[in-house]
């Protein structure tokens, strides 16, 4: 196995019987001639999201189960083919088609010819509740759509050797273009009722510093005591949902990013007033600091959520 550090976007690659040892590590596999074994692996993370390309001669087998919250991932045929099977039915997925799985299944595969993929990891924290809900187990192949083939041709701007990596202009734009991909391949959405549809606008503007009860009455024309009304059906309050969500999405950020993010920036992007502000609401979600949690995070033990009280549920703004 060789990895290379020297290009912007690191590179791991596993080569003959040596690398086919190295690379069954990480679970149960077959090769029909071990000495000819090539696979390469490229893998960005961009705010969140993971991107990679695998590019690989015949393998099957499967992979060991991710130690990792509830991810959603969308897998492109570049090039080639293979076949997986998850609940029960097998899937040919060929060149230029997209396939939904869900990280929560453990998914068996075989790749009959040499392949490339690209897969795009995205934590469910970022999605809508409906899509989150849809998305909770493997789907299969979705239609590609323009979305998803301009996700995939962005995916590969960011993973180029010479001109990608996370600081690249096209990073910019891979998460949202990936969340709206995943929204785009959820078939079948039914109809949101009222709290459905406040639940979805929340989702859209969890980084808007003004959301709030008072911005979804005016949202939707509606008062403020209806919003509470029609929303706190669980006994979870409006400001309380938004404070929570907000929370789970800096937590599945600390959990992909490689690098410890800035406390402040992370603010910015979640909607939260302050960096103090944050920091006080992550330890009282999560019972360690934020530098705790990610530390934990990269060792595979994140900390659950504490359970509810309702002390100071509104008492500061989400």
């Amino acid at each position: 196995m060789r990895t290379s550090s020297d290009q912007t976007v690191p590179i791991i690659e596993w080569d003959g019987q040596p690398g086919f040892e190295r690379f069954s590590a990480a679970g149960r596999f077959a090769v029909p001639d071990a000495r000819r074994f090539r696979s390469q692996w490229r893998e960005v993370a961009v705010d969140g999201v993971q991107v990679g390309e695998w590019s690989t001669s015949p393998i099957s087998g499967v992979e060991r189960t991710a130690r990792t919250t509830g991810r959603v991932l969308l897998v492109a045929v570049v090039e080639g083919s293979f076949r997986y099977w998850t609940d029960g039915r097998a899937v040919d997925a060929r060149s230029g088609t997209v396939h939904l799985l869900s990280s929560g299944d453990q998914i068996r595969f075989a790749v009959p010819e040499p392949s490339r993929i690209l897969r795009i990891s995205v934590p469910s924290a970022f999605l809508p509740q409906d899509v989150r809900v849809a998305t909770a187990t493997s789907i299969g192949p979705v239609p590609a759509t323009r979305v998803t083939a301009g996700l995939t041709s962005l995916v590969e701007q960011v993973l180029d050797p010479v001109v990608g990596g996370a600081a690249s202009p096209a990073a910019r734009a891979v998460r949202a273009l990936a969340v709206a991909a995943l929204e785009d391949s959820v078939p079948d959405t039914a109809e949101h009722d009222l709290r459905g549809r406040i639940l979805e606008h929340i989702e859209r503007h969890i980084g808007d510093l003004d959301l709030g009860p008072q911005s979804i009455a005016g949202e939707f024309g509606i008062s403020l005591r209806w919003v509470h009304h029609v929303f706190n059906v669980d006994g979870a309050s409006v400001a309380r949902h938004i404070r929570e969500r907000r929370l789970d999405v800096v937590a599945a950020q600390l959990q992909t990013d490689r690098r410890f993010p800035r406390i402040g920036a992370l603010a910015e992007r979640t909607g939260f007033a302050s960096r103090d502000q944050l920091t006080r609401a992550f330890k009282a979600r999560y019972g360690v600091t934020i530098a705790e949690y990610a530390a934990l995070a990269s060792e595979g033990r994140a900390p659950e959520p504490q359970p509810r009280t309702d002390e100071g549920d509104d008492a500061e703004s989400a």
